[in-house]
């Protein structure tokens, strides 16, 4: 007669015993039962083909889970693909905009004959224009300070390329200095002379590079509709840019903000402080033989020097 007890028991077991993990005696137990036993049998093979059926679609989710996994890195590694090719191509975009202004600025500069006008609002209601005529290699230099009393210092600077002389005029003092020695021809070379803030020839590759990773440029229109570029450090973005002519790669106007401050008067306390703003402006062309010719200057008090390198070393 059929042990329903007994059934219910090795029924109980089957599964265990389809996994494999019964002990050596309770599996003897049931295959014994088993053997005599047509229901159990048939329960057996009902939760074997419930285990295949199982195991098939676990390896479906296992598999259908490694595709998934793939395709997330995929989109991953295209999505990043896609950032670097656009910061490659933005980088690039600098690159050749940043290296051909500096190239035109270099090529504007080959000019014999130019004129530059640099205007700086210095704060505390001063203004300093400065005013540079270049012509065959003869140069002059104008400085003056403005303030609501008028024109406050003046000083002219007259020189000539490779010449170790200089002469300076204080024109409100009526004295001119001529300055003579190795240090004077320094400062007479073609490059001085043709200063450009920011416009520094790059010969390299690596520099070009590495310029391109320093400052960041950006188009842009300034004053009347006139589109030229912004040239920015990239690690004082809020606090210095440039605007370059995109024709010339000359500035036009330059900000230094909180660069500049002012002093109560005996003290190291601070005043004020205000941004160092400068206007720039460019001619070709149009200096004359007497823009730069030295003046008369026997109405002046007139004091030679010599200062040489040497000299101040052993100072």
């Amino acid at each position: 007669m059929k042990n329903k007890k007994e059934c219910e028991i090795v029924q109980d077991l089957l599964v265990n015993y389809s996994d494999g993990i019964l002990n050596p005696e309770s599996k003897k137990i049931v295959e014994k039962h088993l053997s005599e036993c047509e229901e159990c049998r048939e329960e057996l093979k009902l939760i074997q083909e419930d285990i295949k059926k199982n195991y098939k679609e676990q390896i479906e989710l296992d598999y259908l889970k490694k595709i998934r996994i793939k395709t997330k890195i995929k989109s991953i590694l295209i999505a990043l693909a896609i950032i670097g090719l656009i910061s490659i191509i933005i980088f690039l975009n600098n690159f050749i905009k940043i290296n051909s202004t500096i190239s035109k600025a270099n090529e504007s500069l080959k000019s014999n004959n130019f004129y530059k006008e640099k205007t700086e609002i210095l704060g505390d209601n001063h203004t300093a224009v400065s005013k540079e005529y270049y012509k065959d290699g003869k140069y002059k230099y104008v400085w003056e300070v403005y303030s609501d009393d008028g024109i406050e210092t003046s000083i002219i600077e007259y020189a000539s390329v490779n010449s170790d002389q200089r002469i300076y005029i204080y024109e409100t003092e009526k004295k001119a200095i001529i300055e003579k020695g190795n240090i004077s021809e320094l400062k007479n070379n073609v490059k001085s002379m043709k200063y450009v803030p920011f416009v520094i020839e790059r010969n390299n590759l690596f520099s070009k590079i590495g310029t391109t990773f320093v400052y960041s440029i950006d188009t842009d229109n300034y004053a009347i509709g006139k589109k030229c570029y912004i040239l920015h450090n990239r690690s004082e973005k809020d606090k210095w840019e440039i605007w370059l002519d995109i024709e010339t790669g000359l500035p036009i106007k330059e900000i230094n903000r909180d660069g500049g401050k002012t002093f109560f008067v005996g003290t190291n306390v601070v005043k004020s402080v205000n941004d160092v703003i400068c206007e720039y402006k460019y001619e070709f062309d149009k200096v004359t033989d007497e823009d730069v010719k030295i003046p008369d200057l026997s109405n002046y008090t007139v004091e030679n020097k010599t200062l040489n390198m040497e000299d101040m070393v052993q100072e």
